[in-house]
């Protein structure tokens, strides 16, 4: 009987742990996209390369504006670090650019006749 209880205890308490780690992970870098409403444009992050892909879906004479935002430690405030633009025609523009490790970043894609789409806050 004791041994029951203790078995059930032990079982308990180790899927809280796991809960509690799993829930208090941060979001690590993995392939990432974004894509703006009725198909205008995306945005893609390669984690493998840290390599960032714009691309305007439309061949709609308005291009998409790709930005990368690094947050402030606290949280509060995020900076623009990179801008790129993929003009008016259909296609994707490539660039690399090598994301630190411990800071936090946010993916950000407008498409130039108006509109804007986040992604999630990342790091590496």
């Amino acid at each position: 009987m004791k041994i029951k209880r203790l078995m059930r205890g032990v079982t308990v308490s180790s899927a809280l742990v796991g809960a509690v780690v799993f829930a208090a992970s941060p979001a690590y870098a993995a392939d990432l996209s974004i894509s703006l409403p009725s198909g205008r444009g995306s945005m893609y992050y390669t984690d493998n390369g840290d390599v960032f892909t714009t691309c305007d879906n439309k061949a709609d004479g308005h291009g998409v504006t790709g930005q990368l935002y690094q947050w402030a430690y606290s949280g509060a405030a995020r900076q623009t670090i990179r801008s790129w633009e993929d003009g008016g025609d259909e296609g994707c523009s490539v660039h690399p650019y090598d994301v630190g490790f411990g800071s936090m970043y946010q993916m950000h894609l407008c498409w130039n006749g108006g509109g804007c789409v986040d992604s999630r806050v990342f790091q590496e």
